[in-house]
């Protein structure tokens, strides 16, 4: 059957009318994890809620041939001067990196000062950490937690104005930094 010069004109603006354009709808529970935010006063944590691996943080742990690259895990916004430690860190935005175990150098939480760029392109994929300044690395001492989450957690409790206590919870995993407010 032959058809006329103008049938593929229409068969493509009936495709596109009814794919391109039409809202996509997907089911319930399917797709890509979004990125989730904390909020705090004067902070905003961002990160993806990616599935609990026991495998990948064991590599973390103890390092080795089958060692996971550095995974920038959660995106820090401080939108005032905080201590963590003995560390100021001014106002900006720092990527959470969590580094594994190399040679005799244990696990290590890395912050690292970078541009406002979103590094989570793509949610479904754990992300390499994006380049930037390292203003903080300390060995990541994660303590058995009773409660194991599924997924990746983090949340912040505020206390007072001077304050908060960012809380990361990955499996059966918990790690606490206090974060406190003061003068630039």
């Amino acid at each position: 059957m032959r058809r006329g010069p103008t049938a593929l004109p229409a068969l493509a603006a009936a495709i596109l009318s009814t794919s391109v354009l039409a809202p996509a709808t997907a089911a319930p529970g399917a797709g890509a994890p979004a990125v989730q935010r904390e909020r705090g006063r004067g902070l905003e944590v961002r990160f993806v809620a990616y599935p609990w691996r026991p495998d990948i943080f064991a590599g973390f742990e103890k390092g080795g041939a089958a060692t996971p690259a550095s995974w920038a895990f959660a995106r820090l916004v401080l939108q005032g001067t905080f201590l963590l430690g003995d560390l100021r860190l001014p106002p900006g935005h720092y990527a959470m990196i969590l580094v594994p175990k190399t040679g005799t150098l244990p696990m290590a939480l890395e912050l690292r000062r970078i541009d406002g760029r979103e590094f989570f392109t793509d949610p479904a994929v754990m992300p390499a950490p994006p380049p930037g300044e390292t203003v903080y690395k300390a060995p990541a001492a994660f303590a058995p937690g009773s409660e194991p989450s599924p997924v990746l957690d983090l949340s912040v409790a505020s206390y007072g104005n001077d304050g908060a206590v960012l809380t990361i919870l990955y499996g059966d995993r918990r790690l606490a930094m206090d974060l406190v407010r003061t003068e630039p």
